[in-house]
């Protein structure tokens, strides 16, 4: 029981540090209302599960190799670069009228594509957790870990839309500006595990 519950806390720890997923589902949360944003942390959620199942059948090996981690580097880099351009002056609405958004899979397809391509989550699942899914019953540790992303991911939105009286256009206009910087760090992050992985090759 203690050891599933530290899975839980891992996977709840883990998913909490700063990085584009949840940083994506807070910006969607606001501009869209909390429908979106669960609609964004199921995308963010089910990339979880990629790289779960990935890990708990051995294969977190594969995100150490260079070959693997240059194609993701090149792709996820390109993409949170386009996502921090688009989203420097983006004024978000701050009405909720969007949670009638018919493009709920557009979001739900974004947060699968951030989360696959963040440093952080490649670097989580393939180093940190393989090792630890190689003892005990990895059904039930999987769907544990799961138990931890789900609280975090959905928790997040739900906070967010909770205290979004805090977030004036002025105050949204500044989270715009600071999100697209953190995306383009986290896309020159990347680019920089690609040069690494060519190095390596």
């Amino acid at each position: 029981m203690l050891e599933l519950f530290t899975l839980y806390t891992v996977g709840l720890m883990g998913s909490a540090i700063p990085g584009p997923d949840i940083l994506y589902i807070t910006r969607t949360t606001l501009d869209r209302g909390l429908v979106s944003g669960w609609s964004g942390a199921s995308g963010v959620l089910f990339a979880s599960l990629f790289y779960l199942s990935a890990a708990g059948i051995g294969l977190g090996v594969i995100g150490q190799s260079p070959y693997f981690q240059l194609p993701i580097g090149i792709f996820g880099s390109f993409y949170l670069l386009w996502i921090a351009k688009s989203i420097w002056n983006e004024t978000m609405q701050l009405d909720n009228q969007h949670d009638r958004d018919k493009r709920k899979l557009h979001i739900f397809l974004k947060g699968m594509a951030v989360h696959l391509s963040n440093p952080k989550a490649i670097i989580f699942f393939s180093v940190i957790l393989a090792p630890f899914l190689s003892r005990g019953n990895l059904p039930l540790q999987i769907f544990v870990l799961t138990l931890g992303h789900t609280t975090t991911f959905f928790g997040t939105a739900y906070l967010v839309s909770r205290f979004n009286n805090f977030f004036t256009p002025r105050r949204t206009l500044v989270i715009n500006r600071a999100s697209a910087i953190l995306f383009a760090f986290f896309a020159l992050e990347l680019i920089r595990n690609s040069w690494l992985a060519i190095e390596k090759i």
